[in-house]
């Protein structure tokens, strides 16, 4: 018995096809899509601020009134935090202190340049956090 020449190059593009459909599935199924390392961009505290009121007016159905009573009350809680802040930094500020002279113990003679200039960078950053429209 004999299998004619359509015959097998329709059971040959089958088994090709299949091959090629399982190899496209199978990677599909298997592959995760990849995650972007691309920072989001910053948030700062007026974003969070307007959202927050947003999501109260929409939500609660906020009237006139209390949305002013609602940026009052954010107005005074963002006092409290800059007024706390100004009393704990000393204290983080030493212990951060201790921290620096720690590491410098640690440290090779040829490391402490780049250390100085990681820790002039870390000052600048939290210098330009805390000076910020938020805080």
């Amino acid at each position: 018995m004999q299998i004619s020449a359509t015959k097998v190059a329709c059971y040959l593009t089958l088994i090709f096809g299949g091959g090629v459909a399982t190899g496209y599935f199978g990677n599909r199924l298997v592959s995760a899509p990849a995650v972007s390392a691309s920072p989001s961009p910053a948030r700062n505290n007026d974003d969070w601020r307007k959202h927050f009121t947003d999501s109260m007016r929409l939500r609660l159905s906020l009237t006139e009134t209390q949305l002013k009573q609602l940026n009052e009350i954010l107005d005074d809680t963002r006092v409290e935090y800059r007024l706390l802040r100004q009393r704990y930094k000393p204290e983080m500020d030493k212990i951060h202190q201790g921290q620096v002279e720690k590491i410098k113990k640690i440290l090779q003679t040829g490391q402490l340049p780049e250390f100085d200039k990681m820790e002039r960078e870390r000052e600048e950053k939290m210098r330009a956090r805390e000076s910020g429209p938020g805080v």
